[in-house]
């Protein structure tokens, strides 16, 4: 019995270097979100495994319920959960409610998570898009192929043409998209106080830019132009005349830098025009564009007759297939979602899920901490996630994650009674190793 106590009892101390060792895992996990879905699966499932292990589970979520905002992440996937109860297509379902798992995910961050680890987490993902652009221009310059295998193992895959190597070309622009808009607010505030640290966060916005030119993700401009504006008006928000003079000077040298030297952005606006133009005269939807508006047509058929609760969790797609299969019956075969977030969740789960999904954003935009910098931050990354979910996803594993983790770290308002070191090289290189060990692994997996 006294053998069983040793091994099951866990010390305050022990407890404490294992929320310590949590936090730090959790940096590693918000590198690899832009990077391996696999990779960031294994090593939440280790911060999983040191949540159990550290017992105590009614304390720790007293600490994570202290957060006001985590009932709203979780009331939010309760209601695709009651949504389950009256679908009929299971596998849809089981798909949707596996994406969306990490609406509870802010229940076990925010158990263990510092708030002195915020930023570091904060600028472990900005890193992860980094490295992710490193990579895109050593494909574009054929430095190293676009596809890459171990054996069977896929590292990446993707074309000189459009290179993005880890998400698809729509994510990567986001991405970049958002990180760049974080980026310029903090150098605007002079958050970053390292010299050096200036110097790379300007040539990283610079190329991030550059980019994003290369890339065919035309969500991720749109995303771009409209962050521009919001961070110069969070930044300049009492000089009204000065917010859209400058904003809208750096959109137009945007705008000229990509149409006048971006063959892959004029490509992708001439096939915008093409796409309009085949559905006004032609009325062609088999096209990027033509999707997403006669999907979102067929959606809105399906909300006029199931606007209170909607038609499940997982029954979407096959209510569109049996409106459009004598007309369009191509759409349930190019597309997986309506390819607009607030259709598709009134038409999932009515105007009662669509209410508590807006009410989650409202309260996340007017979170206030103690800090500015982090209400700016919560508030950039939550009206970009607004806009990308127009014509894109909102529930799937990068977009998602990458929500819940850093609003997660932002709202942190917890100090542990841990010891924490600052930033140095060989921490650095610790991290780095973990990183690695878990792309290994996600990698072989």
């Amino acid at each position: 019995m006294n053998l069983i106590n040793k091994i099951c009892y866990v010390s305050k101390e022990n407890q404490n270097k294992i929320t310590l060792l949590m936090n730090h895992l959790l940096v590693v996990y918000a590198f690899l979100i832009p990077i391996s879905n696999k990779a960031k699966t294994s090593v939440f499932f280790c911060i999983l495994l040191l949540f159990l292990y550290r017992r105590n589970f009614i304390d720790y979520f007293k600490i994570a319920f202290k957060n006001e905002l985590l009932k709203y992440f979780i009331l939010l996937y309760l209601v695709f959960l009651f949504g389950m109860f009256y679908t009929s297509d299971m596998d849809s379902a089981y798909a949707f409610m596996n994406k969306a798992k990490f609406l509870i995910y802010p229940l076990i961050f925010l158990s263990f998570l510092d708030m002195r680890f915020s930023f570091r987490i904060l600028n472990a993902f900005i890193f992860g898009v980094l490295f992710s652009e490193i990579v895109s221009y050593l494909i574009h310059f054929q430095i190293i192929p676009p596809e890459l295998f171990i054996g069977k193992y896929k590292v990446y895959q993707t074309v000189y043409t459009d290179p993005a190597p880890f998400l698809n070309h729509i994510k990567h622009n986001i991405a970049l998209a958002i990180v760049i808009s974080v980026l310029v607010y903090r150098l605007l505030v002079n958050d970053i106080k390292n010299i050096y640290l200036k110097i790379l966060s300007f040539i990283f916005i610079t190329t991030a830019f550059i980019n994003m030119s290369l890339i065919g993700g035309r969500t991720g401009y749109i995303v771009l132009f409209l962050l521009i504006f919001l961070v110069v008006f969070l930044v300049y928000r009492q000089k009204i005349r000065k917010v859209f003079f400058i904003s809208l000077s750096i959109i137009l040298i945007m705008f000229m830098y990509m149409y006048n030297f971006s063959e892959q952005f004029d490509n992708r606006v001439e096939a915008a025009k093409n796409d309009i133009k085949s559905m006004i005269n032609e009325k062609n939807y088999d096209s990027s564009i033509g999707l997403r508006i006669i999907a979102s047509y067929y959606t809105i058929e399906v909300i006029k007759d199931n606007y209170l609760v909607g038609v499940g969790t997982g029954d979407v797609m096959q209510e569109i297939g049996k409106l459009s299969k004598d007309k369009e019956s191509y759409i349930v075969e190019r597309v997986k979602s309506p390819h607009n977030v607030y259709l598709q969740v009134l038409a999932q789960v009515g105007i009662i899920g669509f209410f508590i999904m807006m009410l989650m954003f409202y309260k996340i935009l007017t979170y206030k901490t103690l800090d500015k910098k982090r209400d700016d931050i919560i508030k950039i990354l939550t009206i970009a996630t607004l806009i990308f979910m127009i014509p894109g996803n909102f529930f799937e594993f990068f977009e998602l994650a990458m929500f819940v983790t850093i609003i997660s770290a932002m709202i942190s308002n917890y100090k542990f009674d841990v010891f924490v070191k600052e930033v140095d090289y060989k921490s650095i290189l610790k991290y780095i190793l973990v990183i690695i060990i878990f792309l290994i692994i996600g990698i072989t997996k």
